[in-house]
């Protein structure tokens, strides 16, 4: 595939570096905080940095024996000095360990010596490191301008690779397993006083690539507390780009192949100058897409902009039909704004993507999934929509860490429950891999045994609840922790402690006491 690169590797680097993503390219070009990464690293001097992926739209064709090389220069991974890899997804797990063994690194780090690369690991899945202990020499918690540089810059300086490690160990953000202790999540204060970021890289050819747009942040942290999201609880406050800044890249947008701007933020429409930026877009002929949009935080007489600038699809996450499951969720809805929004779409002839949860622990099948089906089918009548389910999946750093999660069997029935109500056509998550990913997000190292199972075949039906049964462990889907100090990641610091979640947590409505 030909690229379009803004950073080149030197030629003359005391530190090489790989920056892998553990799941196909598109991932990797789309993901904003790997550009910043890639950036960051590359204008450090005597440092190198190169990229690679791991293609799981192959992944039949995986195996111990294939092997995995970076982009610019065909380099086995184990040629270079530090491996950096980029967590946005638990279900990216078996794909990094995958990649170690293609890129021919010791699996565990205990076999590791002088000769081996240094493993590093950051992105938002860093809040609970344990599962990934094993194989990972350091984590990096936190967002990269606020304190990666310094972490390669005490790796470039070092004498080898204990002193690394040491030296590493000793600066805010970073968790080195061989030299425990607490780490704080990292934060940039004032967006204004970074670099806005910009692309360091794309395809040529973005259509072919399945890329259909710039990545152009907006804003970080999120204003609210959804009881059941991560990032609500360890993004940090709400931080909004400078509209100057926001200008600026969209000038490096009309330099790149893409025509289309995909707004990054929790919520674009609460910037302050998002109507500016909107028209901005407009002027330059960009279109625009939006992440997921809180429906409260959307003006309907916003929408005829929207069309105007090339939305085709609206993403809208009611989450519930009903007000106690919403109250439980702490996610306050305005149905008839809903319903309003949903209108004056489909005139506009804008397709709506509404996302459901199903299994709220303590609500009956009825209250939990019935409504939400009902509303679905409200909506339907007045647009064109498509919906998704999904089970609810207690994460880490949230207050329903303290929840059990439902068996895939009951998953399945409310899945079927929601289908008969709706009366359409439904897409539903995976029960096997959304369990998966409630292991994996507040798991413990034991949790590894699981991991090494399933190497190879973490995509295949019946895979991950095998390995489950075959490796009990401590924490698990059904086995939450019990409170505060069974937590198994209390050294990372991320967000409100373990005990002010599970006060949260034990004052829930409906929530299952034991």
């Amino acid at each position: 595939m030909k690229e379009l690169l803004a950073v080149e590797p030197s030629q003359d680097a005391d530190l090489r570096v790989c920056l892998t993503y553990p799941n196909e390219y598109r991932g990797m070009a789309s993901n904003l905080g790997f550009h910043i990464v890639h950036k960051i690293l590359a204008g450090i001097p005597g440092v190198s940095v190169e990229r690679s992926y791991v293609p799981t739209d192959a992944y039949e064709s995986f195996g111990p024996n294939r092997t995995l090389v970076s982009l610019e220069t065909g380099s086995p991974l184990s040629e270079f000095d530090v491996v950096g890899f980029s967590l946005q997804f638990e279900l990216d797990y078996p794909h990094m360990l995958e990649a170690l063994i293609m890129g021919g690194i010791p699996l565990r780090r205990e076999d590791r010596d002088e000769n081996d690369p240094l493993v590093l690991a950051g992105g938002p899945c860093t809040v609970n490191p344990r599962p990934l202990e094993p194989y990972v020499d350091v984590f990096y918690v936190g967002e990269a301008e606020a304190g990666l540089k310094e972490g390669i810059e005490a790796i470039l300086t070092a004498r080898d690779r204990r002193d690394a490690l040491e030296d590493v160990a000793d600066l805010p953000g970073f968790y080195v397993p061989e030299y425990p202790g607490t780490v704080d999540r990292m934060t940039v204060n004032d967006l204004g006083e970074t670099d806005p970021p910009k692309i360091t890289f794309a395809p040529e050819d973005t259509d072919h690539a399945g890329l259909r747009a710039y990545p152009v942040e907006l804003g970080r942290g999120c204003p609210y507390r959804c009881t059941f999201c991560l990032g609500g609880f360890t993004a940090g406050h709400m931080r909004y780009r400078p509209v100057e800044q926001i200008l600026e890249v969209l000038e490096d947008v009309e330099k790149s192949p893409y025509d289309r701007v995909a707004m990054i933020s929790t919520s674009p429409t609460l910037h302050p100058e998002f109507e500016e930026i909107l028209e901005e877009c407009l002027e330059r002929r960009f279109e625009i897409s939006l992440p997921s949009t809180r429906i409260n935080d959307l003006d309907p007489e916003l929408l005829p902009e929207l069309r105007e600038a090339g939305v085709r699809t609206l993403t809208l996450a009611p989450e519930s039909g009903s007000e106690n499951v919403l109250k439980f969720l702490n996610k306050p809805l305005d149905m008839d704004h809903l319903l309003e929004l949903v209108e004056n779409s489909g005139r506009l002839g804008i397709r709506v993507k509404l996302y459901f949860i199903v299994g709220i622990p303590g609500f009956s099948p009825e209250e939990d999934t019935v409504a939400s089906a009902r509303l679905a089918r409200e909506c339907a009548r007045l647009a064109d929509v498509r919906v998704s389910v999904n089970p609810l999946i207690p994460k880490a750093y949230t207050p329903l860490q303290y929840s059990e999660m439902l068996p895939a069997r009951e998953i399945n029935r409310r899945y079927r429950l929601f289908e008969r109500e709706f009366g359409g056509r439904v897409s539903f998550e995976d029960p096997e891999l959304a369990r998966a990913q409630c292991l994996l997000s507040r798991g413990d190292v034991d949790v590894s045994r699981i991991l090494e199972e399933v190497l190879w075949n973490a995509r295949s039906s019946g895979t991950w609840a095998r390995a489950m049964k075959a490796h009990r462990v401590s924490i698990s889907p059904d086995r939450p922790p019990g409170g505060p100090e069974d937590v198994p990641y209390d050294f990372v610091r991320a967000g409100p402690d373990h005990e002010e979640l599970y006060r949260i947590f034990t004052s829930l409505q409906c929530a299952p006491m034991k």
